[in-house]
């Protein structure tokens, strides 16, 4: 899942009252990015993840791809 598919699900868990969206509903949504993005990064390509999760260290950026996938890219300063 994606952050724009986790935007979709709060969208979709959108309380139709006056109120707009609830805060449960947004909070739920919060979490649940928030959970994506970790600097617990995967010791191999086919470490344990979920798709869309997003790490990090000094040297990359880490992304699962599909259950048990992840890629990564190099940073550098500049």
């Amino acid at each position: 899942m994606t952050a724009i598919d986790l935007l979709d699900s709060a969208n979709q868990k959108y309380d139709n009252t006056t109120s707009g969206l609830t805060a449960t509903n947004a909070q739920g949504a919060i979490d649940e990015l928030a959970d994506r993005i970790t600097s617990t990064v995967p010791s191999s390509a086919t470490d344990t993840g979920i798709a869309g999760t997003i790490a990090w260290d000094a040297n990359y950026i880490y992304v699962c791809v599909a259950t048990n996938t992840w890629k990564r890219v190099a940073i550098a300063t500049w």
